[in-house]
């Protein structure tokens, strides 16, 4: 499929998008990059203080930057968790404990995309394309012609967010199946994670916005809502089918929310998401291998460091 979509698009074309794009943008494309990674360490300190752990500040954001690099060029599955499993255990850090750190960045993951979600579509100008809506549509024996709308998709989105908050702040006692038991954080908590992870999301999208180059986006052209809905889509397409750094996914779906009819734009938009790649994935993953290899020669925490404390 990402052949098809890509067949018709010409190395003239892409080139042109290079040409048409600002060094500067690329430059504040770089920064915003910095900034995001900046921002993620803001998952791993919440994890770790809602798990009651102690760990500098520095290792906090290591973890963090090696983990979500890892993640975005190697996949989840095979890259992120188990790198972050490797440092966090030379942290003094338990499996059952690691497990429930990963558990909680998943969470906070979602909750920012759902958050992002849902304000997009019910009050932001997203322009979602044919393809799209045609798979927001279905025929059932039972109910006839079913059309999922966009407001109707923002209020679910909402309304798992909605729940969870409200269970934080009802439920304070852990929830228990059979041995096993885990706790909700508590609402100030809880409301920093919908801060962080939607900070996340923003911070990625405009990365990519500002990659675009300037005579393709705008209110009445490629807007920063849709592409703010395209990179969920995409983000979430990569994470449900664990395909190692959405590779093929995030280009499909970038092309099929943002390309115009006439697929003018193609170029400029392959232009940006090859820069995209280069610069939020794996610039950071360079950097990343090189903290990794920092901690693999340097001692870790031992257990008196890391042991329960606010």
């Amino acid at each position: 499929f990402v052949s098809k979509k890509l067949k018709n698009v010409t190395w003239a074309e892409v080139q042109q998008g290079f040409d048409n794009l600002p060094v500067s943008h690329i430059v504040v494309a770089i920064l915003l990059t910095v900034l995001n990674y900046l921002i993620l360490t803001g998952y791993d300190w919440i994890a770790i203080r809602h798990l009651k752990k102690k760990l500098p500040f520095s290792r906090m954001m290591s973890g963090a930057v090696v983990g979500y690099s890892s993640g975005n060029v190697l996949g989840w599955l095979f890259g992120g968790n188990i790198v972050r499993y490797r440092m966090y255990s030379r942290w003094g850090f338990s499996t059952l404990e690691i497990v429930a750190l990963v558990s909680i960045l998943s969470i906070t993951f979602w909750l920012g995309l759902f958050l992002l979600a849902g304000v997009a579509f019910l009050v932001l100008p997203v322009h979602l394309p044919d393809d799209v809506l045609k798979m927001l549509t279905f025929e059932t024996k039972l109910w006839g012609h079913i059309s999922f709308s966009q407001k109707f998709l923002g209020g679910i989105f909402l309304g798992f967010v909605g729940a969870y908050l409200i269970a934080c702040l009802l439920i304070r006692r852990p929830i228990r199946f059979r041995d096993f038991s885990v706790s909700l954080p508590p609402f100030r908590l809880s409301s920093m994670q919908l801060i962080v992870s939607a900070g996340d999301f923003l911070l990625a999208t405009a990365t990519l916005y500002a990659l675009l180059p300037p005579d393709i986006v705008g209110p009445d052209k490629i807007n920063f809502s849709t592409v703010l809905i395209a990179y969920l889509t995409a983000q979430i397409a990569a994470v449900l089918t664990h395909v190692p750094g959405g590779y093929g996914l995030l280009e499909v779906i970038l092309l099929t929310f943002l390309e115009g009819p006439d697929s003018s734009n193609t170029g400029s938009i392959v232009c940006a998401v090859i820069l995209f790649r280069l610069i939020y994935y794996f610039l950071p993953f360079l950097v990343a291998v090189i903290l990794f290899i920092i901690n693999e020669y340097t001692l870790p925490l031992s257990r008196t460091e890391t042991n329960d404390g606010g």
